[in-house]
């Protein structure tokens, strides 16, 4: 159900509905001389939807009082028409419910309008998701159910074996060799021939003696290398099998296995088969022509790669333990190469054949100026498709402009311009957000030509003190802004967040969501975290949002689509036209820049890049510190594990038990960390829980440290003691902690 509680109003309800007793009514109204208290019978949420004489909209969660959802409204007169509708949570279904639109008259009766009845998931007539009033949504319709089209799966089980089938790219190095810092990263056309998938067919499992390894490729490999079952004695690149491929055609090649050269005998079920490749293009090809692969650990006798760690003086590979699958089987190995700022630029470990290729093209599109076309690496050719697309108003060229390395961004110098951040602005007026007419509904401090509309910059930082119950002091920081040509009335500054696991979190089913989500606290533990819903920007279906800051939206796509038009100024099929304030001048018009095949080429690449694992399973500070973020309430908000949906499209993300440290709900943090501009249902105090896996890769991502939604915070100390609201009771704890404890908390959150 959607309360965590399991109270006895619920069953009520239930049984009240079926049996025809007094809680027969759902919902409804009843006046009074002057008011109309309008009402659900349901203890889980509700929300009301309604315009007084025809009115501007109005969208509120009502209060549980008496049993039930309520909200009055008053200072009515006789003739006063309300037209209303409900929002509210169905435990008998566990799914969301729309009412119908009605029509109260103060003193006489309530009927359906003639017009203006909400389709389901359909915002009210005359309110667009682009108008900046929250849109009276209907029930929130998953993402994926068991009618999505599913990609290939990874795996097979079939009579005669196991069957394993992963996608790569070619590697500069072997990857344990630390000395060349040459793994992680990406060569010159990385995104032009240099893909290939891997076909493992297990006979052993099955009670046969050899093990095939099929090599499928995007371009002509010529007498391709097998290695398998790790050696190192020599060098940290040895292996004990070593093998030509034999070519079938230019596209595949094969080779088979049936003994175990590590053991000196025949290989048998629970093996430790790790496989590399040497790779060798067929020339002549532009570049270069001769790498290495990724390396994998194979199980004999299971299906999937696992990720591994190295064990030994000779590092030899084993299985990761599972409490380090950070993301499921798409969990990074851990890394040998000595390159921690390229942690989060790699693929899953379980990368589908199919998406191998899409991967690195979405890639080249996430790296490529939007100006000039080009690549942000060296010896990348200019991407002439992508020329002249930016602007004409726009905060940064290209994505991994704001998304360095894939990481979170740091705040700049006091009274520089903010370019990895987005400025969230508008106009409220009561319950409405309406767009900046100067502006917009982003703040943009760049032009390709002429004036641009407005800047914002970090004016100061103000600094304040606080002390520990075991008198140590600490000093925290808030940042002070100073806006240029416009000053917008409302604004919310959001800082560039890391990229990792975004499509797993796409991947979690809304009903996980809905069983954390306590919007009136009805277990009474403080916390009251609520589902944000935004309309899908494609089917104008009500979605849960899940991206964002404060989760505006809905899916990859979306997220992404939105920040092509307000970012750089790009349209696309999801957005037509640019983010433009009702009095600005040249940005008019509907187009759509970037193509479908380039939006979902990028969508694939940031679905699927690889969450890395978690370290220091063994550490005994990490471990305190585990029960301590407990015992401290932490996990109420930063829920350790769920897992993803088996009807996700893509075979990486599906069915992946995951410790993302989220709910992915709205919270509300106190007014500390409030702005003043809402967004959706959300209040400015309230924030989307971030997800905090590979959280302690920040500083080496990054080159540095900033939390928060604005970057405030310095260090993962300031980050808790900035909670209020709904974490005030966790921070609290971290307060009154010992300093050898606080720091044992710490150490646990930089190994995850």
């Amino acid at each position: 159900m959607f309360s965590r509680s399991t109270g006895m109003a619920a069953a009520m309800l239930v049984a009240g509905l079926l049996a025809g007793d007094g809680w027969a009514a759902v919902d409804g109204v009843q006046p009074s001389t002057s008011s109309a208290l309008f009402y659900v019978n349901t203890t889980s949420w509700a929300d009301i939807h309604y315009k007084v004489n025809n009115g501007g909209q109005i969208n509120l969660r009502m209060a549980v009082q008496n049993g039930r959802n309520e909200y009055s409204v008053g200072n009515l007169v006789r003739g006063d028409t309300i037209d209303y509708n409900f929002t509210y949570w169905d435990i008998s279904c566990n799914c969301a419910r729309d009412t119908t639109l009605t029509r109260y008259t103060h003193g006489g009766t309530s009927t359906t309008p003639d017009s203006g009845t909400p389709d389901s998931g359909t915002p009210d007539s005359g309110t667009t998701p682009d108008s900046g009033t929250p849109p009276s949504l209907g029930p929130i319709v998953p993402l994926y159910n068991s009618s999505t089209a599913l990609e290939p799966a990874l795996t097979e089980n079939t009579t005669k074996a196991l069957i394993t089938r992963v996608g790569g790219r070619v590697r500069d190095r072997h990857a344990r060799e630390s000395q060349y810092q040459a793994y992680d990263h990406y060569l010159a056309l990385y995104f032009t021939n240099r893909t290939f998938w891997v076909e493992v067919v297990d006979e052993v499992a099955k009670g046969g003696n050899q093990i095939t390894v099929n090599l499928h490729t995007v371009y002509p490999f010529d007498g391709p290398d097998f290695r398998a079952f790790f050696r190192g004695i020599n060098t940290v690149a040895e292996y004990w099998h070593n093998a030509r491929f034999t070519k079938v055609n230019d596209y595949l090649h094969t080779s088979t296995v049936t003994y175990n050269a590590k053991e000196g005998r025949a290989i048998r079920v629970g093996d430790r088969m790790e496989i590399e490749i040497g790779v060798f293009l067929k020339q002549p090809v532009e570049g270069r022509w001769n790498y290495y692969s990724d390396v994998w650990l194979y199980m004999v006798g299971s299906t999937g790669m696992v990720p591994f760690e190295t064990q030994g003086s000779l590092r030899d590979s084993f299985p990761l333990p599972e409490a380090g699958w950070s993301g499921g089987r798409g969990t990074l190995n851990y890394p040998f190469s000595d390159e921690p700022g390229s942690r989060f630029k790699q693929m899953v470990l379980n990368m589908a054949p199919v998406n191998a290729q899409p991967f690195v093209e979405g890639r080249r599109v996430h790296h490529t100026n939007f100006r000039d076309g080009t690549h942000s690496e060296s010896g990348n050719p200019v991407f002439s498709e992508q020329v002249n697309k930016l602007g004409p108003n726009y905060i940064e060229v290209s994505c991994i402009a704001c998304h360095v390395s894939n990481g979170r961004a740091l705040p700049p110098a006091v009274n520089t311009s903010l370019t990895k951040s987005v400025v969230k602005v508008g106009r409220v007026s009561g319950t409405t957000v309406t767009p900046d007419p100067a502006l917009g509904s982003k703040l943009q401090p760049r032009s390709t030509s002429g004036t641009p509309e407005a800047d914002v910059r970090i004016t100061q930082w103000t600094t304040t003190s606080g002390t520990y119950a075991d008198g140590t002091s600490y000093q925290l920081r808030k940042p002070s802004y100073g806006f240029s040509n416009v000053v917008p009335t409302n604004f919310s500054v959001r800082i560039t967040p890391q990229l990792i696991g975004m499509g797993l979190l796409e991947a979690l089913p809304e009903s996980t969501i809905a069983a954390l989500a306590d919007p009136d606290d009805a277990n009474k533990d403080g916390i009251s975290g609520r589902m944000q819903t935004v309309i899908d920007p494609v089917t104008k279906q009500t979605r849960l949002g899940r991206f964002g800051w404060k989760g505006s939206a809905s899916s990859v796509r979306h997220q992404v689509a939105d920040a092509f038009n307000g970012d750089m100024g790009v349209t696309s099929s999801l957005f037509k036209t640019l983010d433009c304030g009702s009095s600005q001048q040249g940005c008019s018009g509907s187009s759509t820049e970037l193509s479908d095949q380039d939006l979902d080429k990028i969508e694939r690449y940031i679905s699927l890049l690889g969450v890395p694992a978690r370290r220091d399973l063994n550490d005994t500070q990490a471990l305190r510190g585990e029960t301590l973020f407990q015992s401290a309430g932490c996990a109420k908000c930063h829920t350790t594990t769920m897992t993803t949906s088996a009807f996700h499209p893509k075979a990486e993300l599906r069915s992946q038990k995951i410790y993302a440290y989220t709910d992915l709900l709205l919270h509300d943090m106190g007014t500390g960390l409030a702005d003043n501009l809402p967004d959706g249902i959300a209040s400015g105090s309230e924030w989307r829980t971030p997800p905090l896996w590979s959280v302690g890769l920040t500083p080496a991502v990054s080159g540095g440290e900033a939390y928060l939604h604005d970057g405030r915070a310095r260090t993962l100390e300031e980050a808790i003691l900035w909670h209020g609201g709904e974490g005030q009771a966790a921070q609290q704890s971290f307060v009154k902690m010992s300093s050898s404890d606080r720091a044992a908390l710490i150490r646990f959150l930089k190994s995850i």
